[in-house]
């Protein structure tokens, strides 16, 4: 296999790899074995010194198994990484003694084969998978917690919000997710998952999946993580693990012939266990990506899959009814429990690992006790079928089923709220670790968000959401409706309260008037008061003045006269204040209603200027996303061309140290022949013997020198070629997630 041959594969391979550091076989790369490439190498160049029937310094590279072994200083080969090898060190010159001894290096071809060889694991033969190291995955792996971890619940803060996949409505929704720390949840599309706020209902992120559909979506203990668990029916299927803030892909493990329909996590993060239609459980090394344990023992396809939270037992369900519990270690089979009669779509431990729920098709939840392997509690959850179920941290328990709705349950099996909206059946349930929110999403792609404590109170969110044109184009249009809709409310509040005005200026003027009109009736009232009293007098004066009993009559008369005038008065002023009366309480009407009108009018008013700023602050934020996602295709791009530019750079510089090199040692040669020639003439020539020796010194000093100096620029040529590899793949990724057909324009 040539040199071109190999980095062209190697090209390859970076192109198609969703992650350098995700450990998992790629179909399209090349592999290199120790039996078919390297052990003739090995044999060719080594064996003469280090082979099993001559190990120097007890090194033996005859066999894969010496190979790997070492020597008396240790190991040579550091599986994953040919920069730590100090064999391949020693095979290229960059550190003494140089390998093989006396001569050239081995050429470049072969060393590019050592070189793939160790990088990818160093696997022995073509049934060997190869295994990359995932950085990533380890320095996850060193932070595990199985618990609450310090500070902030985990959120997304650096996903991109502009959907792979757009449609009018998304497919039977197939997976769904709760955080266990934070108010969270993840909900599988076409091709992506999406994340939203468990309270507000808000779009914080989409997840790619491009390698198909989601069918089994799980947070790590710690929900840190997210693992995706899915591909495509009858073509592939595999799981992939990701970082919930930033979205980057962490591990990516198994090679499916067909989807995968059930994963999770193990709660140390080291395993990650997968099954589907194959019947097969199998469980993968995180961090490598190999293949560790493989269960064979269900008859159908396996539908559910968990882990204990205490990580010993690992349970799985399947299409006919069958419930196997396993010891998660080692893979062998801890107990069978019967009892469902139809297919074991859902399983989940309770926090304190000593409980298993499992829901069925035969439309039962039944809660098994590990100790002693055997049901304690059944009870007919939801009509057709129990499609879903998920604990609490507080051992309450959310199901979704076939009769369209999403329940909650306590421990002992007790109904506790009903959750309803969904128009088919529901297929997938997320609940909060704290149990504060529900979301349900069923058979026709609806997904509704609830409060616990309110089911009346509901969200719809999407598997698929809306890009970030189609937002803005939607709150515009909402806005205009708002503004439109401000402006008829704004001329019916003007208008009332000018009426309002006016009937407030005529009810002043009426209790004026009223106000006169009382007044004179009073004064009224007290003149005829008065006159009665003096007629009193009068009456009294005639017994006593008979002798002024004319005079005195003429005067009662004249009085008398005058009494009939006042009340006369007093009639028309009493008449007058009963019609100002009636006056002022029509127009004290006219302006309560008025009033009332202009009080609902402004209410009115201030309930759509709250809607315009919701509505403003919405498009704000859906074009300062689609500004977010510009800026970051333009970043991976120019990321791409910066690294392409330094590993042509140092390609150059490399080239050029070695071509000093071979000149150096060239000179080096030519200097040692003439000292040989010098020796054979000691006697006479002497002198010139020393000269050379000391020439030779020195040509070997600044060849090491120019060695270690092509050593250092081989390994940062090394550096950025692999940051150019994943510059390529984060490229890659994105446009095959956003930059597709239809996705992105």
């Amino acid at each position: 296999m040539n040199h071109q041959f190999i980095t062209a594969a190697m090209l390859l391979v970076s192109l198609n790899m969703l992650s350098p550091s995700l450990a998992a076989d790629d179909p399209s790369e090349a592999k290199v074995t120790f039996d078919e490439h390297i052990k003739p190498i090995f044999r060719e160049h080594c064996a003469s010194c280090h082979s099993e029937s001559d190990k120097e310094s007890d090194l033996a590279l005859d066999t894969f198994a010496g190979s790997l072994a070492g020597g008396s200083s240790g190991a040579v080969i550091a599986e994953g990484s040919s920069g730590g090898s100090r064999l391949f060190k020693l095979l290229t010159h960059a550190e003494r003694p140089f390998m093989p001894p006396d001569q050239d290096p081995i050429p470049k071809e072969q060393i590019e084969l050592v070189k793939i060889w160790i990088e990818q694991g160093t696997p022995e033969n073509a049934g060997s998978k190869i295994k990359r190291n995932n950085s990533a995955a380890a320095a996850m792996l060193s932070t595990s917690t199985l618990g609450q971890p310090e500070g902030p619940p985990p959120m997304p803060t650096a996903l991109l919000l502009q959907p792979v996949t757009e449609t009018e409505r998304s497919a039977a929704i197939a997976a769904m997710a709760a955080s266990p720390w934070a108010p969270l949840v993840v909900v599988g599309g076409q091709e992506q998952v999406s994340c939203y706020h468990a309270e507000s209902g808000e779009l914080l992120g989409v997840l790619p999946f491009p390698e198909g559909e989601p069918q089994s979506l799980r947070f790590t203990r710690d929900g840190k993580q997210l693992l995706i668990g899915g591909g495509r029916h009858s073509h592939s299927g595999c799981a992939v693990l990701v970082d919930i803030a930033t979205g980057a892909r962490i591990a990516k493990v198994g090679d499916e012939l067909d989807i995968v329909l059930a994963a999770d996590i193990s709660p140390d993060k080291q395993r990650i266990a997968l099954a589907g239609p194959s019947k097969i459980v199998r469980i993968f090394d995180t961090a490598s990506g190999e293949l560790v344990v493989e269960m064979k023992k269900h008859t159908d396809w396996v539908f559910s899959l968990r882990y204990s939270p205490d990580g010993v037992l690992l349970a799985t369900g399947d299409r006919s009814n069958g419930l196997i519990v396993w010891e998660a270690d080692t893979g062998r089979v801890y107990s069978e429990l019967k009892g469902h009669t139809g297919e074991v779509r859902s399983l989940d431990f309770r926090a304190d690992s000593n409980v298993l729920a499992s829901g069925s098709l035969d439309g039962n939840i039944k809660l098994w006790e590990m100790a002693e392997n055997k049901e304690i509690k059944s009870w007919a959850a939801h009509a057709g079928g129990v499609s879903s179920l998920m604990f609490a941290h507080n051992g309450l328990l959310a199901s979704a089923g076939q009769d369209k709705q999403v329940k909650l349950w306590n421990g002992n099996g007790e109904l506790q709220k009903e959750f309803q909206g969904l128009g088919e059946a529901a297929l997938e349930v997320a609940l909060t670790g704290d149990a504060a929110y529900v979301a349900g999403g069923d058979w026709n792609g609806q997904v509704q968000l609830w409060p616990a404590a309110d089911p009346a109170q509901t969200k719809l969110i999407a598997a698929n959401p809306p890009s970030i044109d189609l937002r803005i184009e939607q709150t515009q249009a909402a806005l205009s409706a708002i503004e439109a809709e401000m402006s008829a409310v704004e001329t019916t509040a003007t208008v009332a309260t000018s009426q309002a005005t006016a009937s407030q200026t005529q009810l002043t003027a009426a209790q004026q008037t009223a106000q006169s009109l009382t007044d004179h009736l009073n004064q009224a009232n007290t003149a005829n008061q008065l006159l009665a009293t003096d007629i009193e007098h009068t009456d009294a004066s005639i017994l006593d003045l008979e002798a002024q009993l004319v005079a005195a009559r003429e005067k009662r008369k004249e009085l008398a006269a005058r009494k009939a005038q006042n009340q006369t008065q007093v009639a028309a002023l009493t008449e007058q204040t009963q019609s100002a009366a009636v006056s002022l309480t029509q127009v004290q009407t006219n302006h309560e209603e008025n009033s009332a009108a202009a009080v609902a009018a402004q209410a009115q008013r201030d309930s759509i200027a709250a809607k315009l700023v919701v509505a403003q602050a919405a498009a704000d934020k859906a074009r300062a996303d689609k500004v977010a996602l510009e800026s970051r295709a333009v970043e991976l791009k120019q990321i791409e061309q910066q690294t392409a530019a330094e590993v042509q750079t140092l390609l150059t510089q490399v080239n050029t140290a070695e071509e000093q090199q071979r000149a150096r040692q060239a000179a080096a040669e030519k200097l040692a022949a003439e000292m040989q020639a010098l020796t054979d003439q000691l006697n006479s020539l002497q002198m010139r013997v020393t000269e050379a020796e000391r020439g030779r010194e020195q040509a070997a000093k600044n060849l090491e020198t120019q060695s270690q100096q092509a050593a250092q620029l081989k390994s940062q040529l090394e550096s950025a070629e692999q940051a150019a590899l994943e510059a390529q793949a984060q490229l890659q990724l994105f446009r095959q997630a956003y930059q597709s057909e239809n996705k992105l324009k």
